[in-house]
């Protein structure tokens, strides 16, 4: 949720629970115990889907940084060898076209990355006889493309987690919106009926209805200061 979302939704708690603890009086109006339900899933629903969203990418990114640094690791291997390689033999221009700089290297772009990796497996694979004697063997070569291919495919779930974790977001949205309509134009309309048949209720959801900034912010001096006393919505 967003900071203005999280404030909304903690009015939300504080109304149904107000609404929770006069269940005799909201039961005898059968259409403001229908609309009610429904406000009640509404915040189920916010509440399991702003789950979901945040849950989308976390486990994907934690994956795609360890196949980064599997491939990472490979890369620096295999380049050194070919340039070790290019070096000896005087190949002068392969030699800069392996040459692969570590920090810059990790801090790429994925598909950067990705086509760096790729060139000096191809590179490898074509001197793959020559490079035995400097330490990379035909398995390290499978390895290295391997390591390749799951950097690949972690960057493309995470690519996936933060489309659906966009469309998780829109849909917290859009629930947000059916609440607001429920609670404005039904539950705050007929709490009316309550103002006098049971005005405790009815003070007590008024007092609820404020949207409390329930975050901390600072002053230029660096000092906290004391968040507003709300506004009513």
């Amino acid at each position: 949720m967003t900071n203005n979302q999280s404030n909304k939704y903690s009015m939300y708690a504080a109304a149904d629970n107000v609404l929770k603890s006069h269940l005799a009086s909201t039961a005898s109006v059968p259409a403001f115990a229908e609309a009610y339900g429904r406000f009640d899933d509404l915040l189920n629903q916010i509440r399991e889907k702003d789950k979901e969203r945040m849950g989308k990418t976390a486990g994907k990114v934690a994956a795609k940084d360890e196949a980064e640094d599997a491939m990472v690791m490979a890369t620096m291997i295999v380049s050194s060898a070919l340039s070790a390689y290019a070096h000896v033999n005087g190949n002068v221009q392969l030699k800069e076209t392996v040459h692969v700089a570590e920090t810059p290297f990790r801090h790429a772009r994925p598909s950067d990355q990705l086509n760096t990796a790729k060139l000096i497996y191809d590179l490898a694979k074509a001197n793959a006889q020559d490079l035995v004697a400097f330490g990379v063997s035909a398995t390290m070569l499978d390895d290295f493309k391997a390591r390749i291919a799951a950097y690949e495919s972690a960057v493309r779930e995470v690519a996936s987690g933060m489309a659906e974790r966009t469309g998780a977001k829109t849909a917290v949205g859009d629930l947000f919106v059916q609440a607001d309509q429920v609670l404005k134009d039904e539950l705050d309309t007929m709490m009316q009926i309550f103002r006098v048949t049971d005005p405790e209720f009815y003070n007590d959801y008024r007092a609820a209805r404020v949207i409390k900034d329930i975050g901390v912010r600072h002053n230029k001096a660096g000092q906290p200061v004391a968040p507003p006393a709300g506004s009513p919505n």
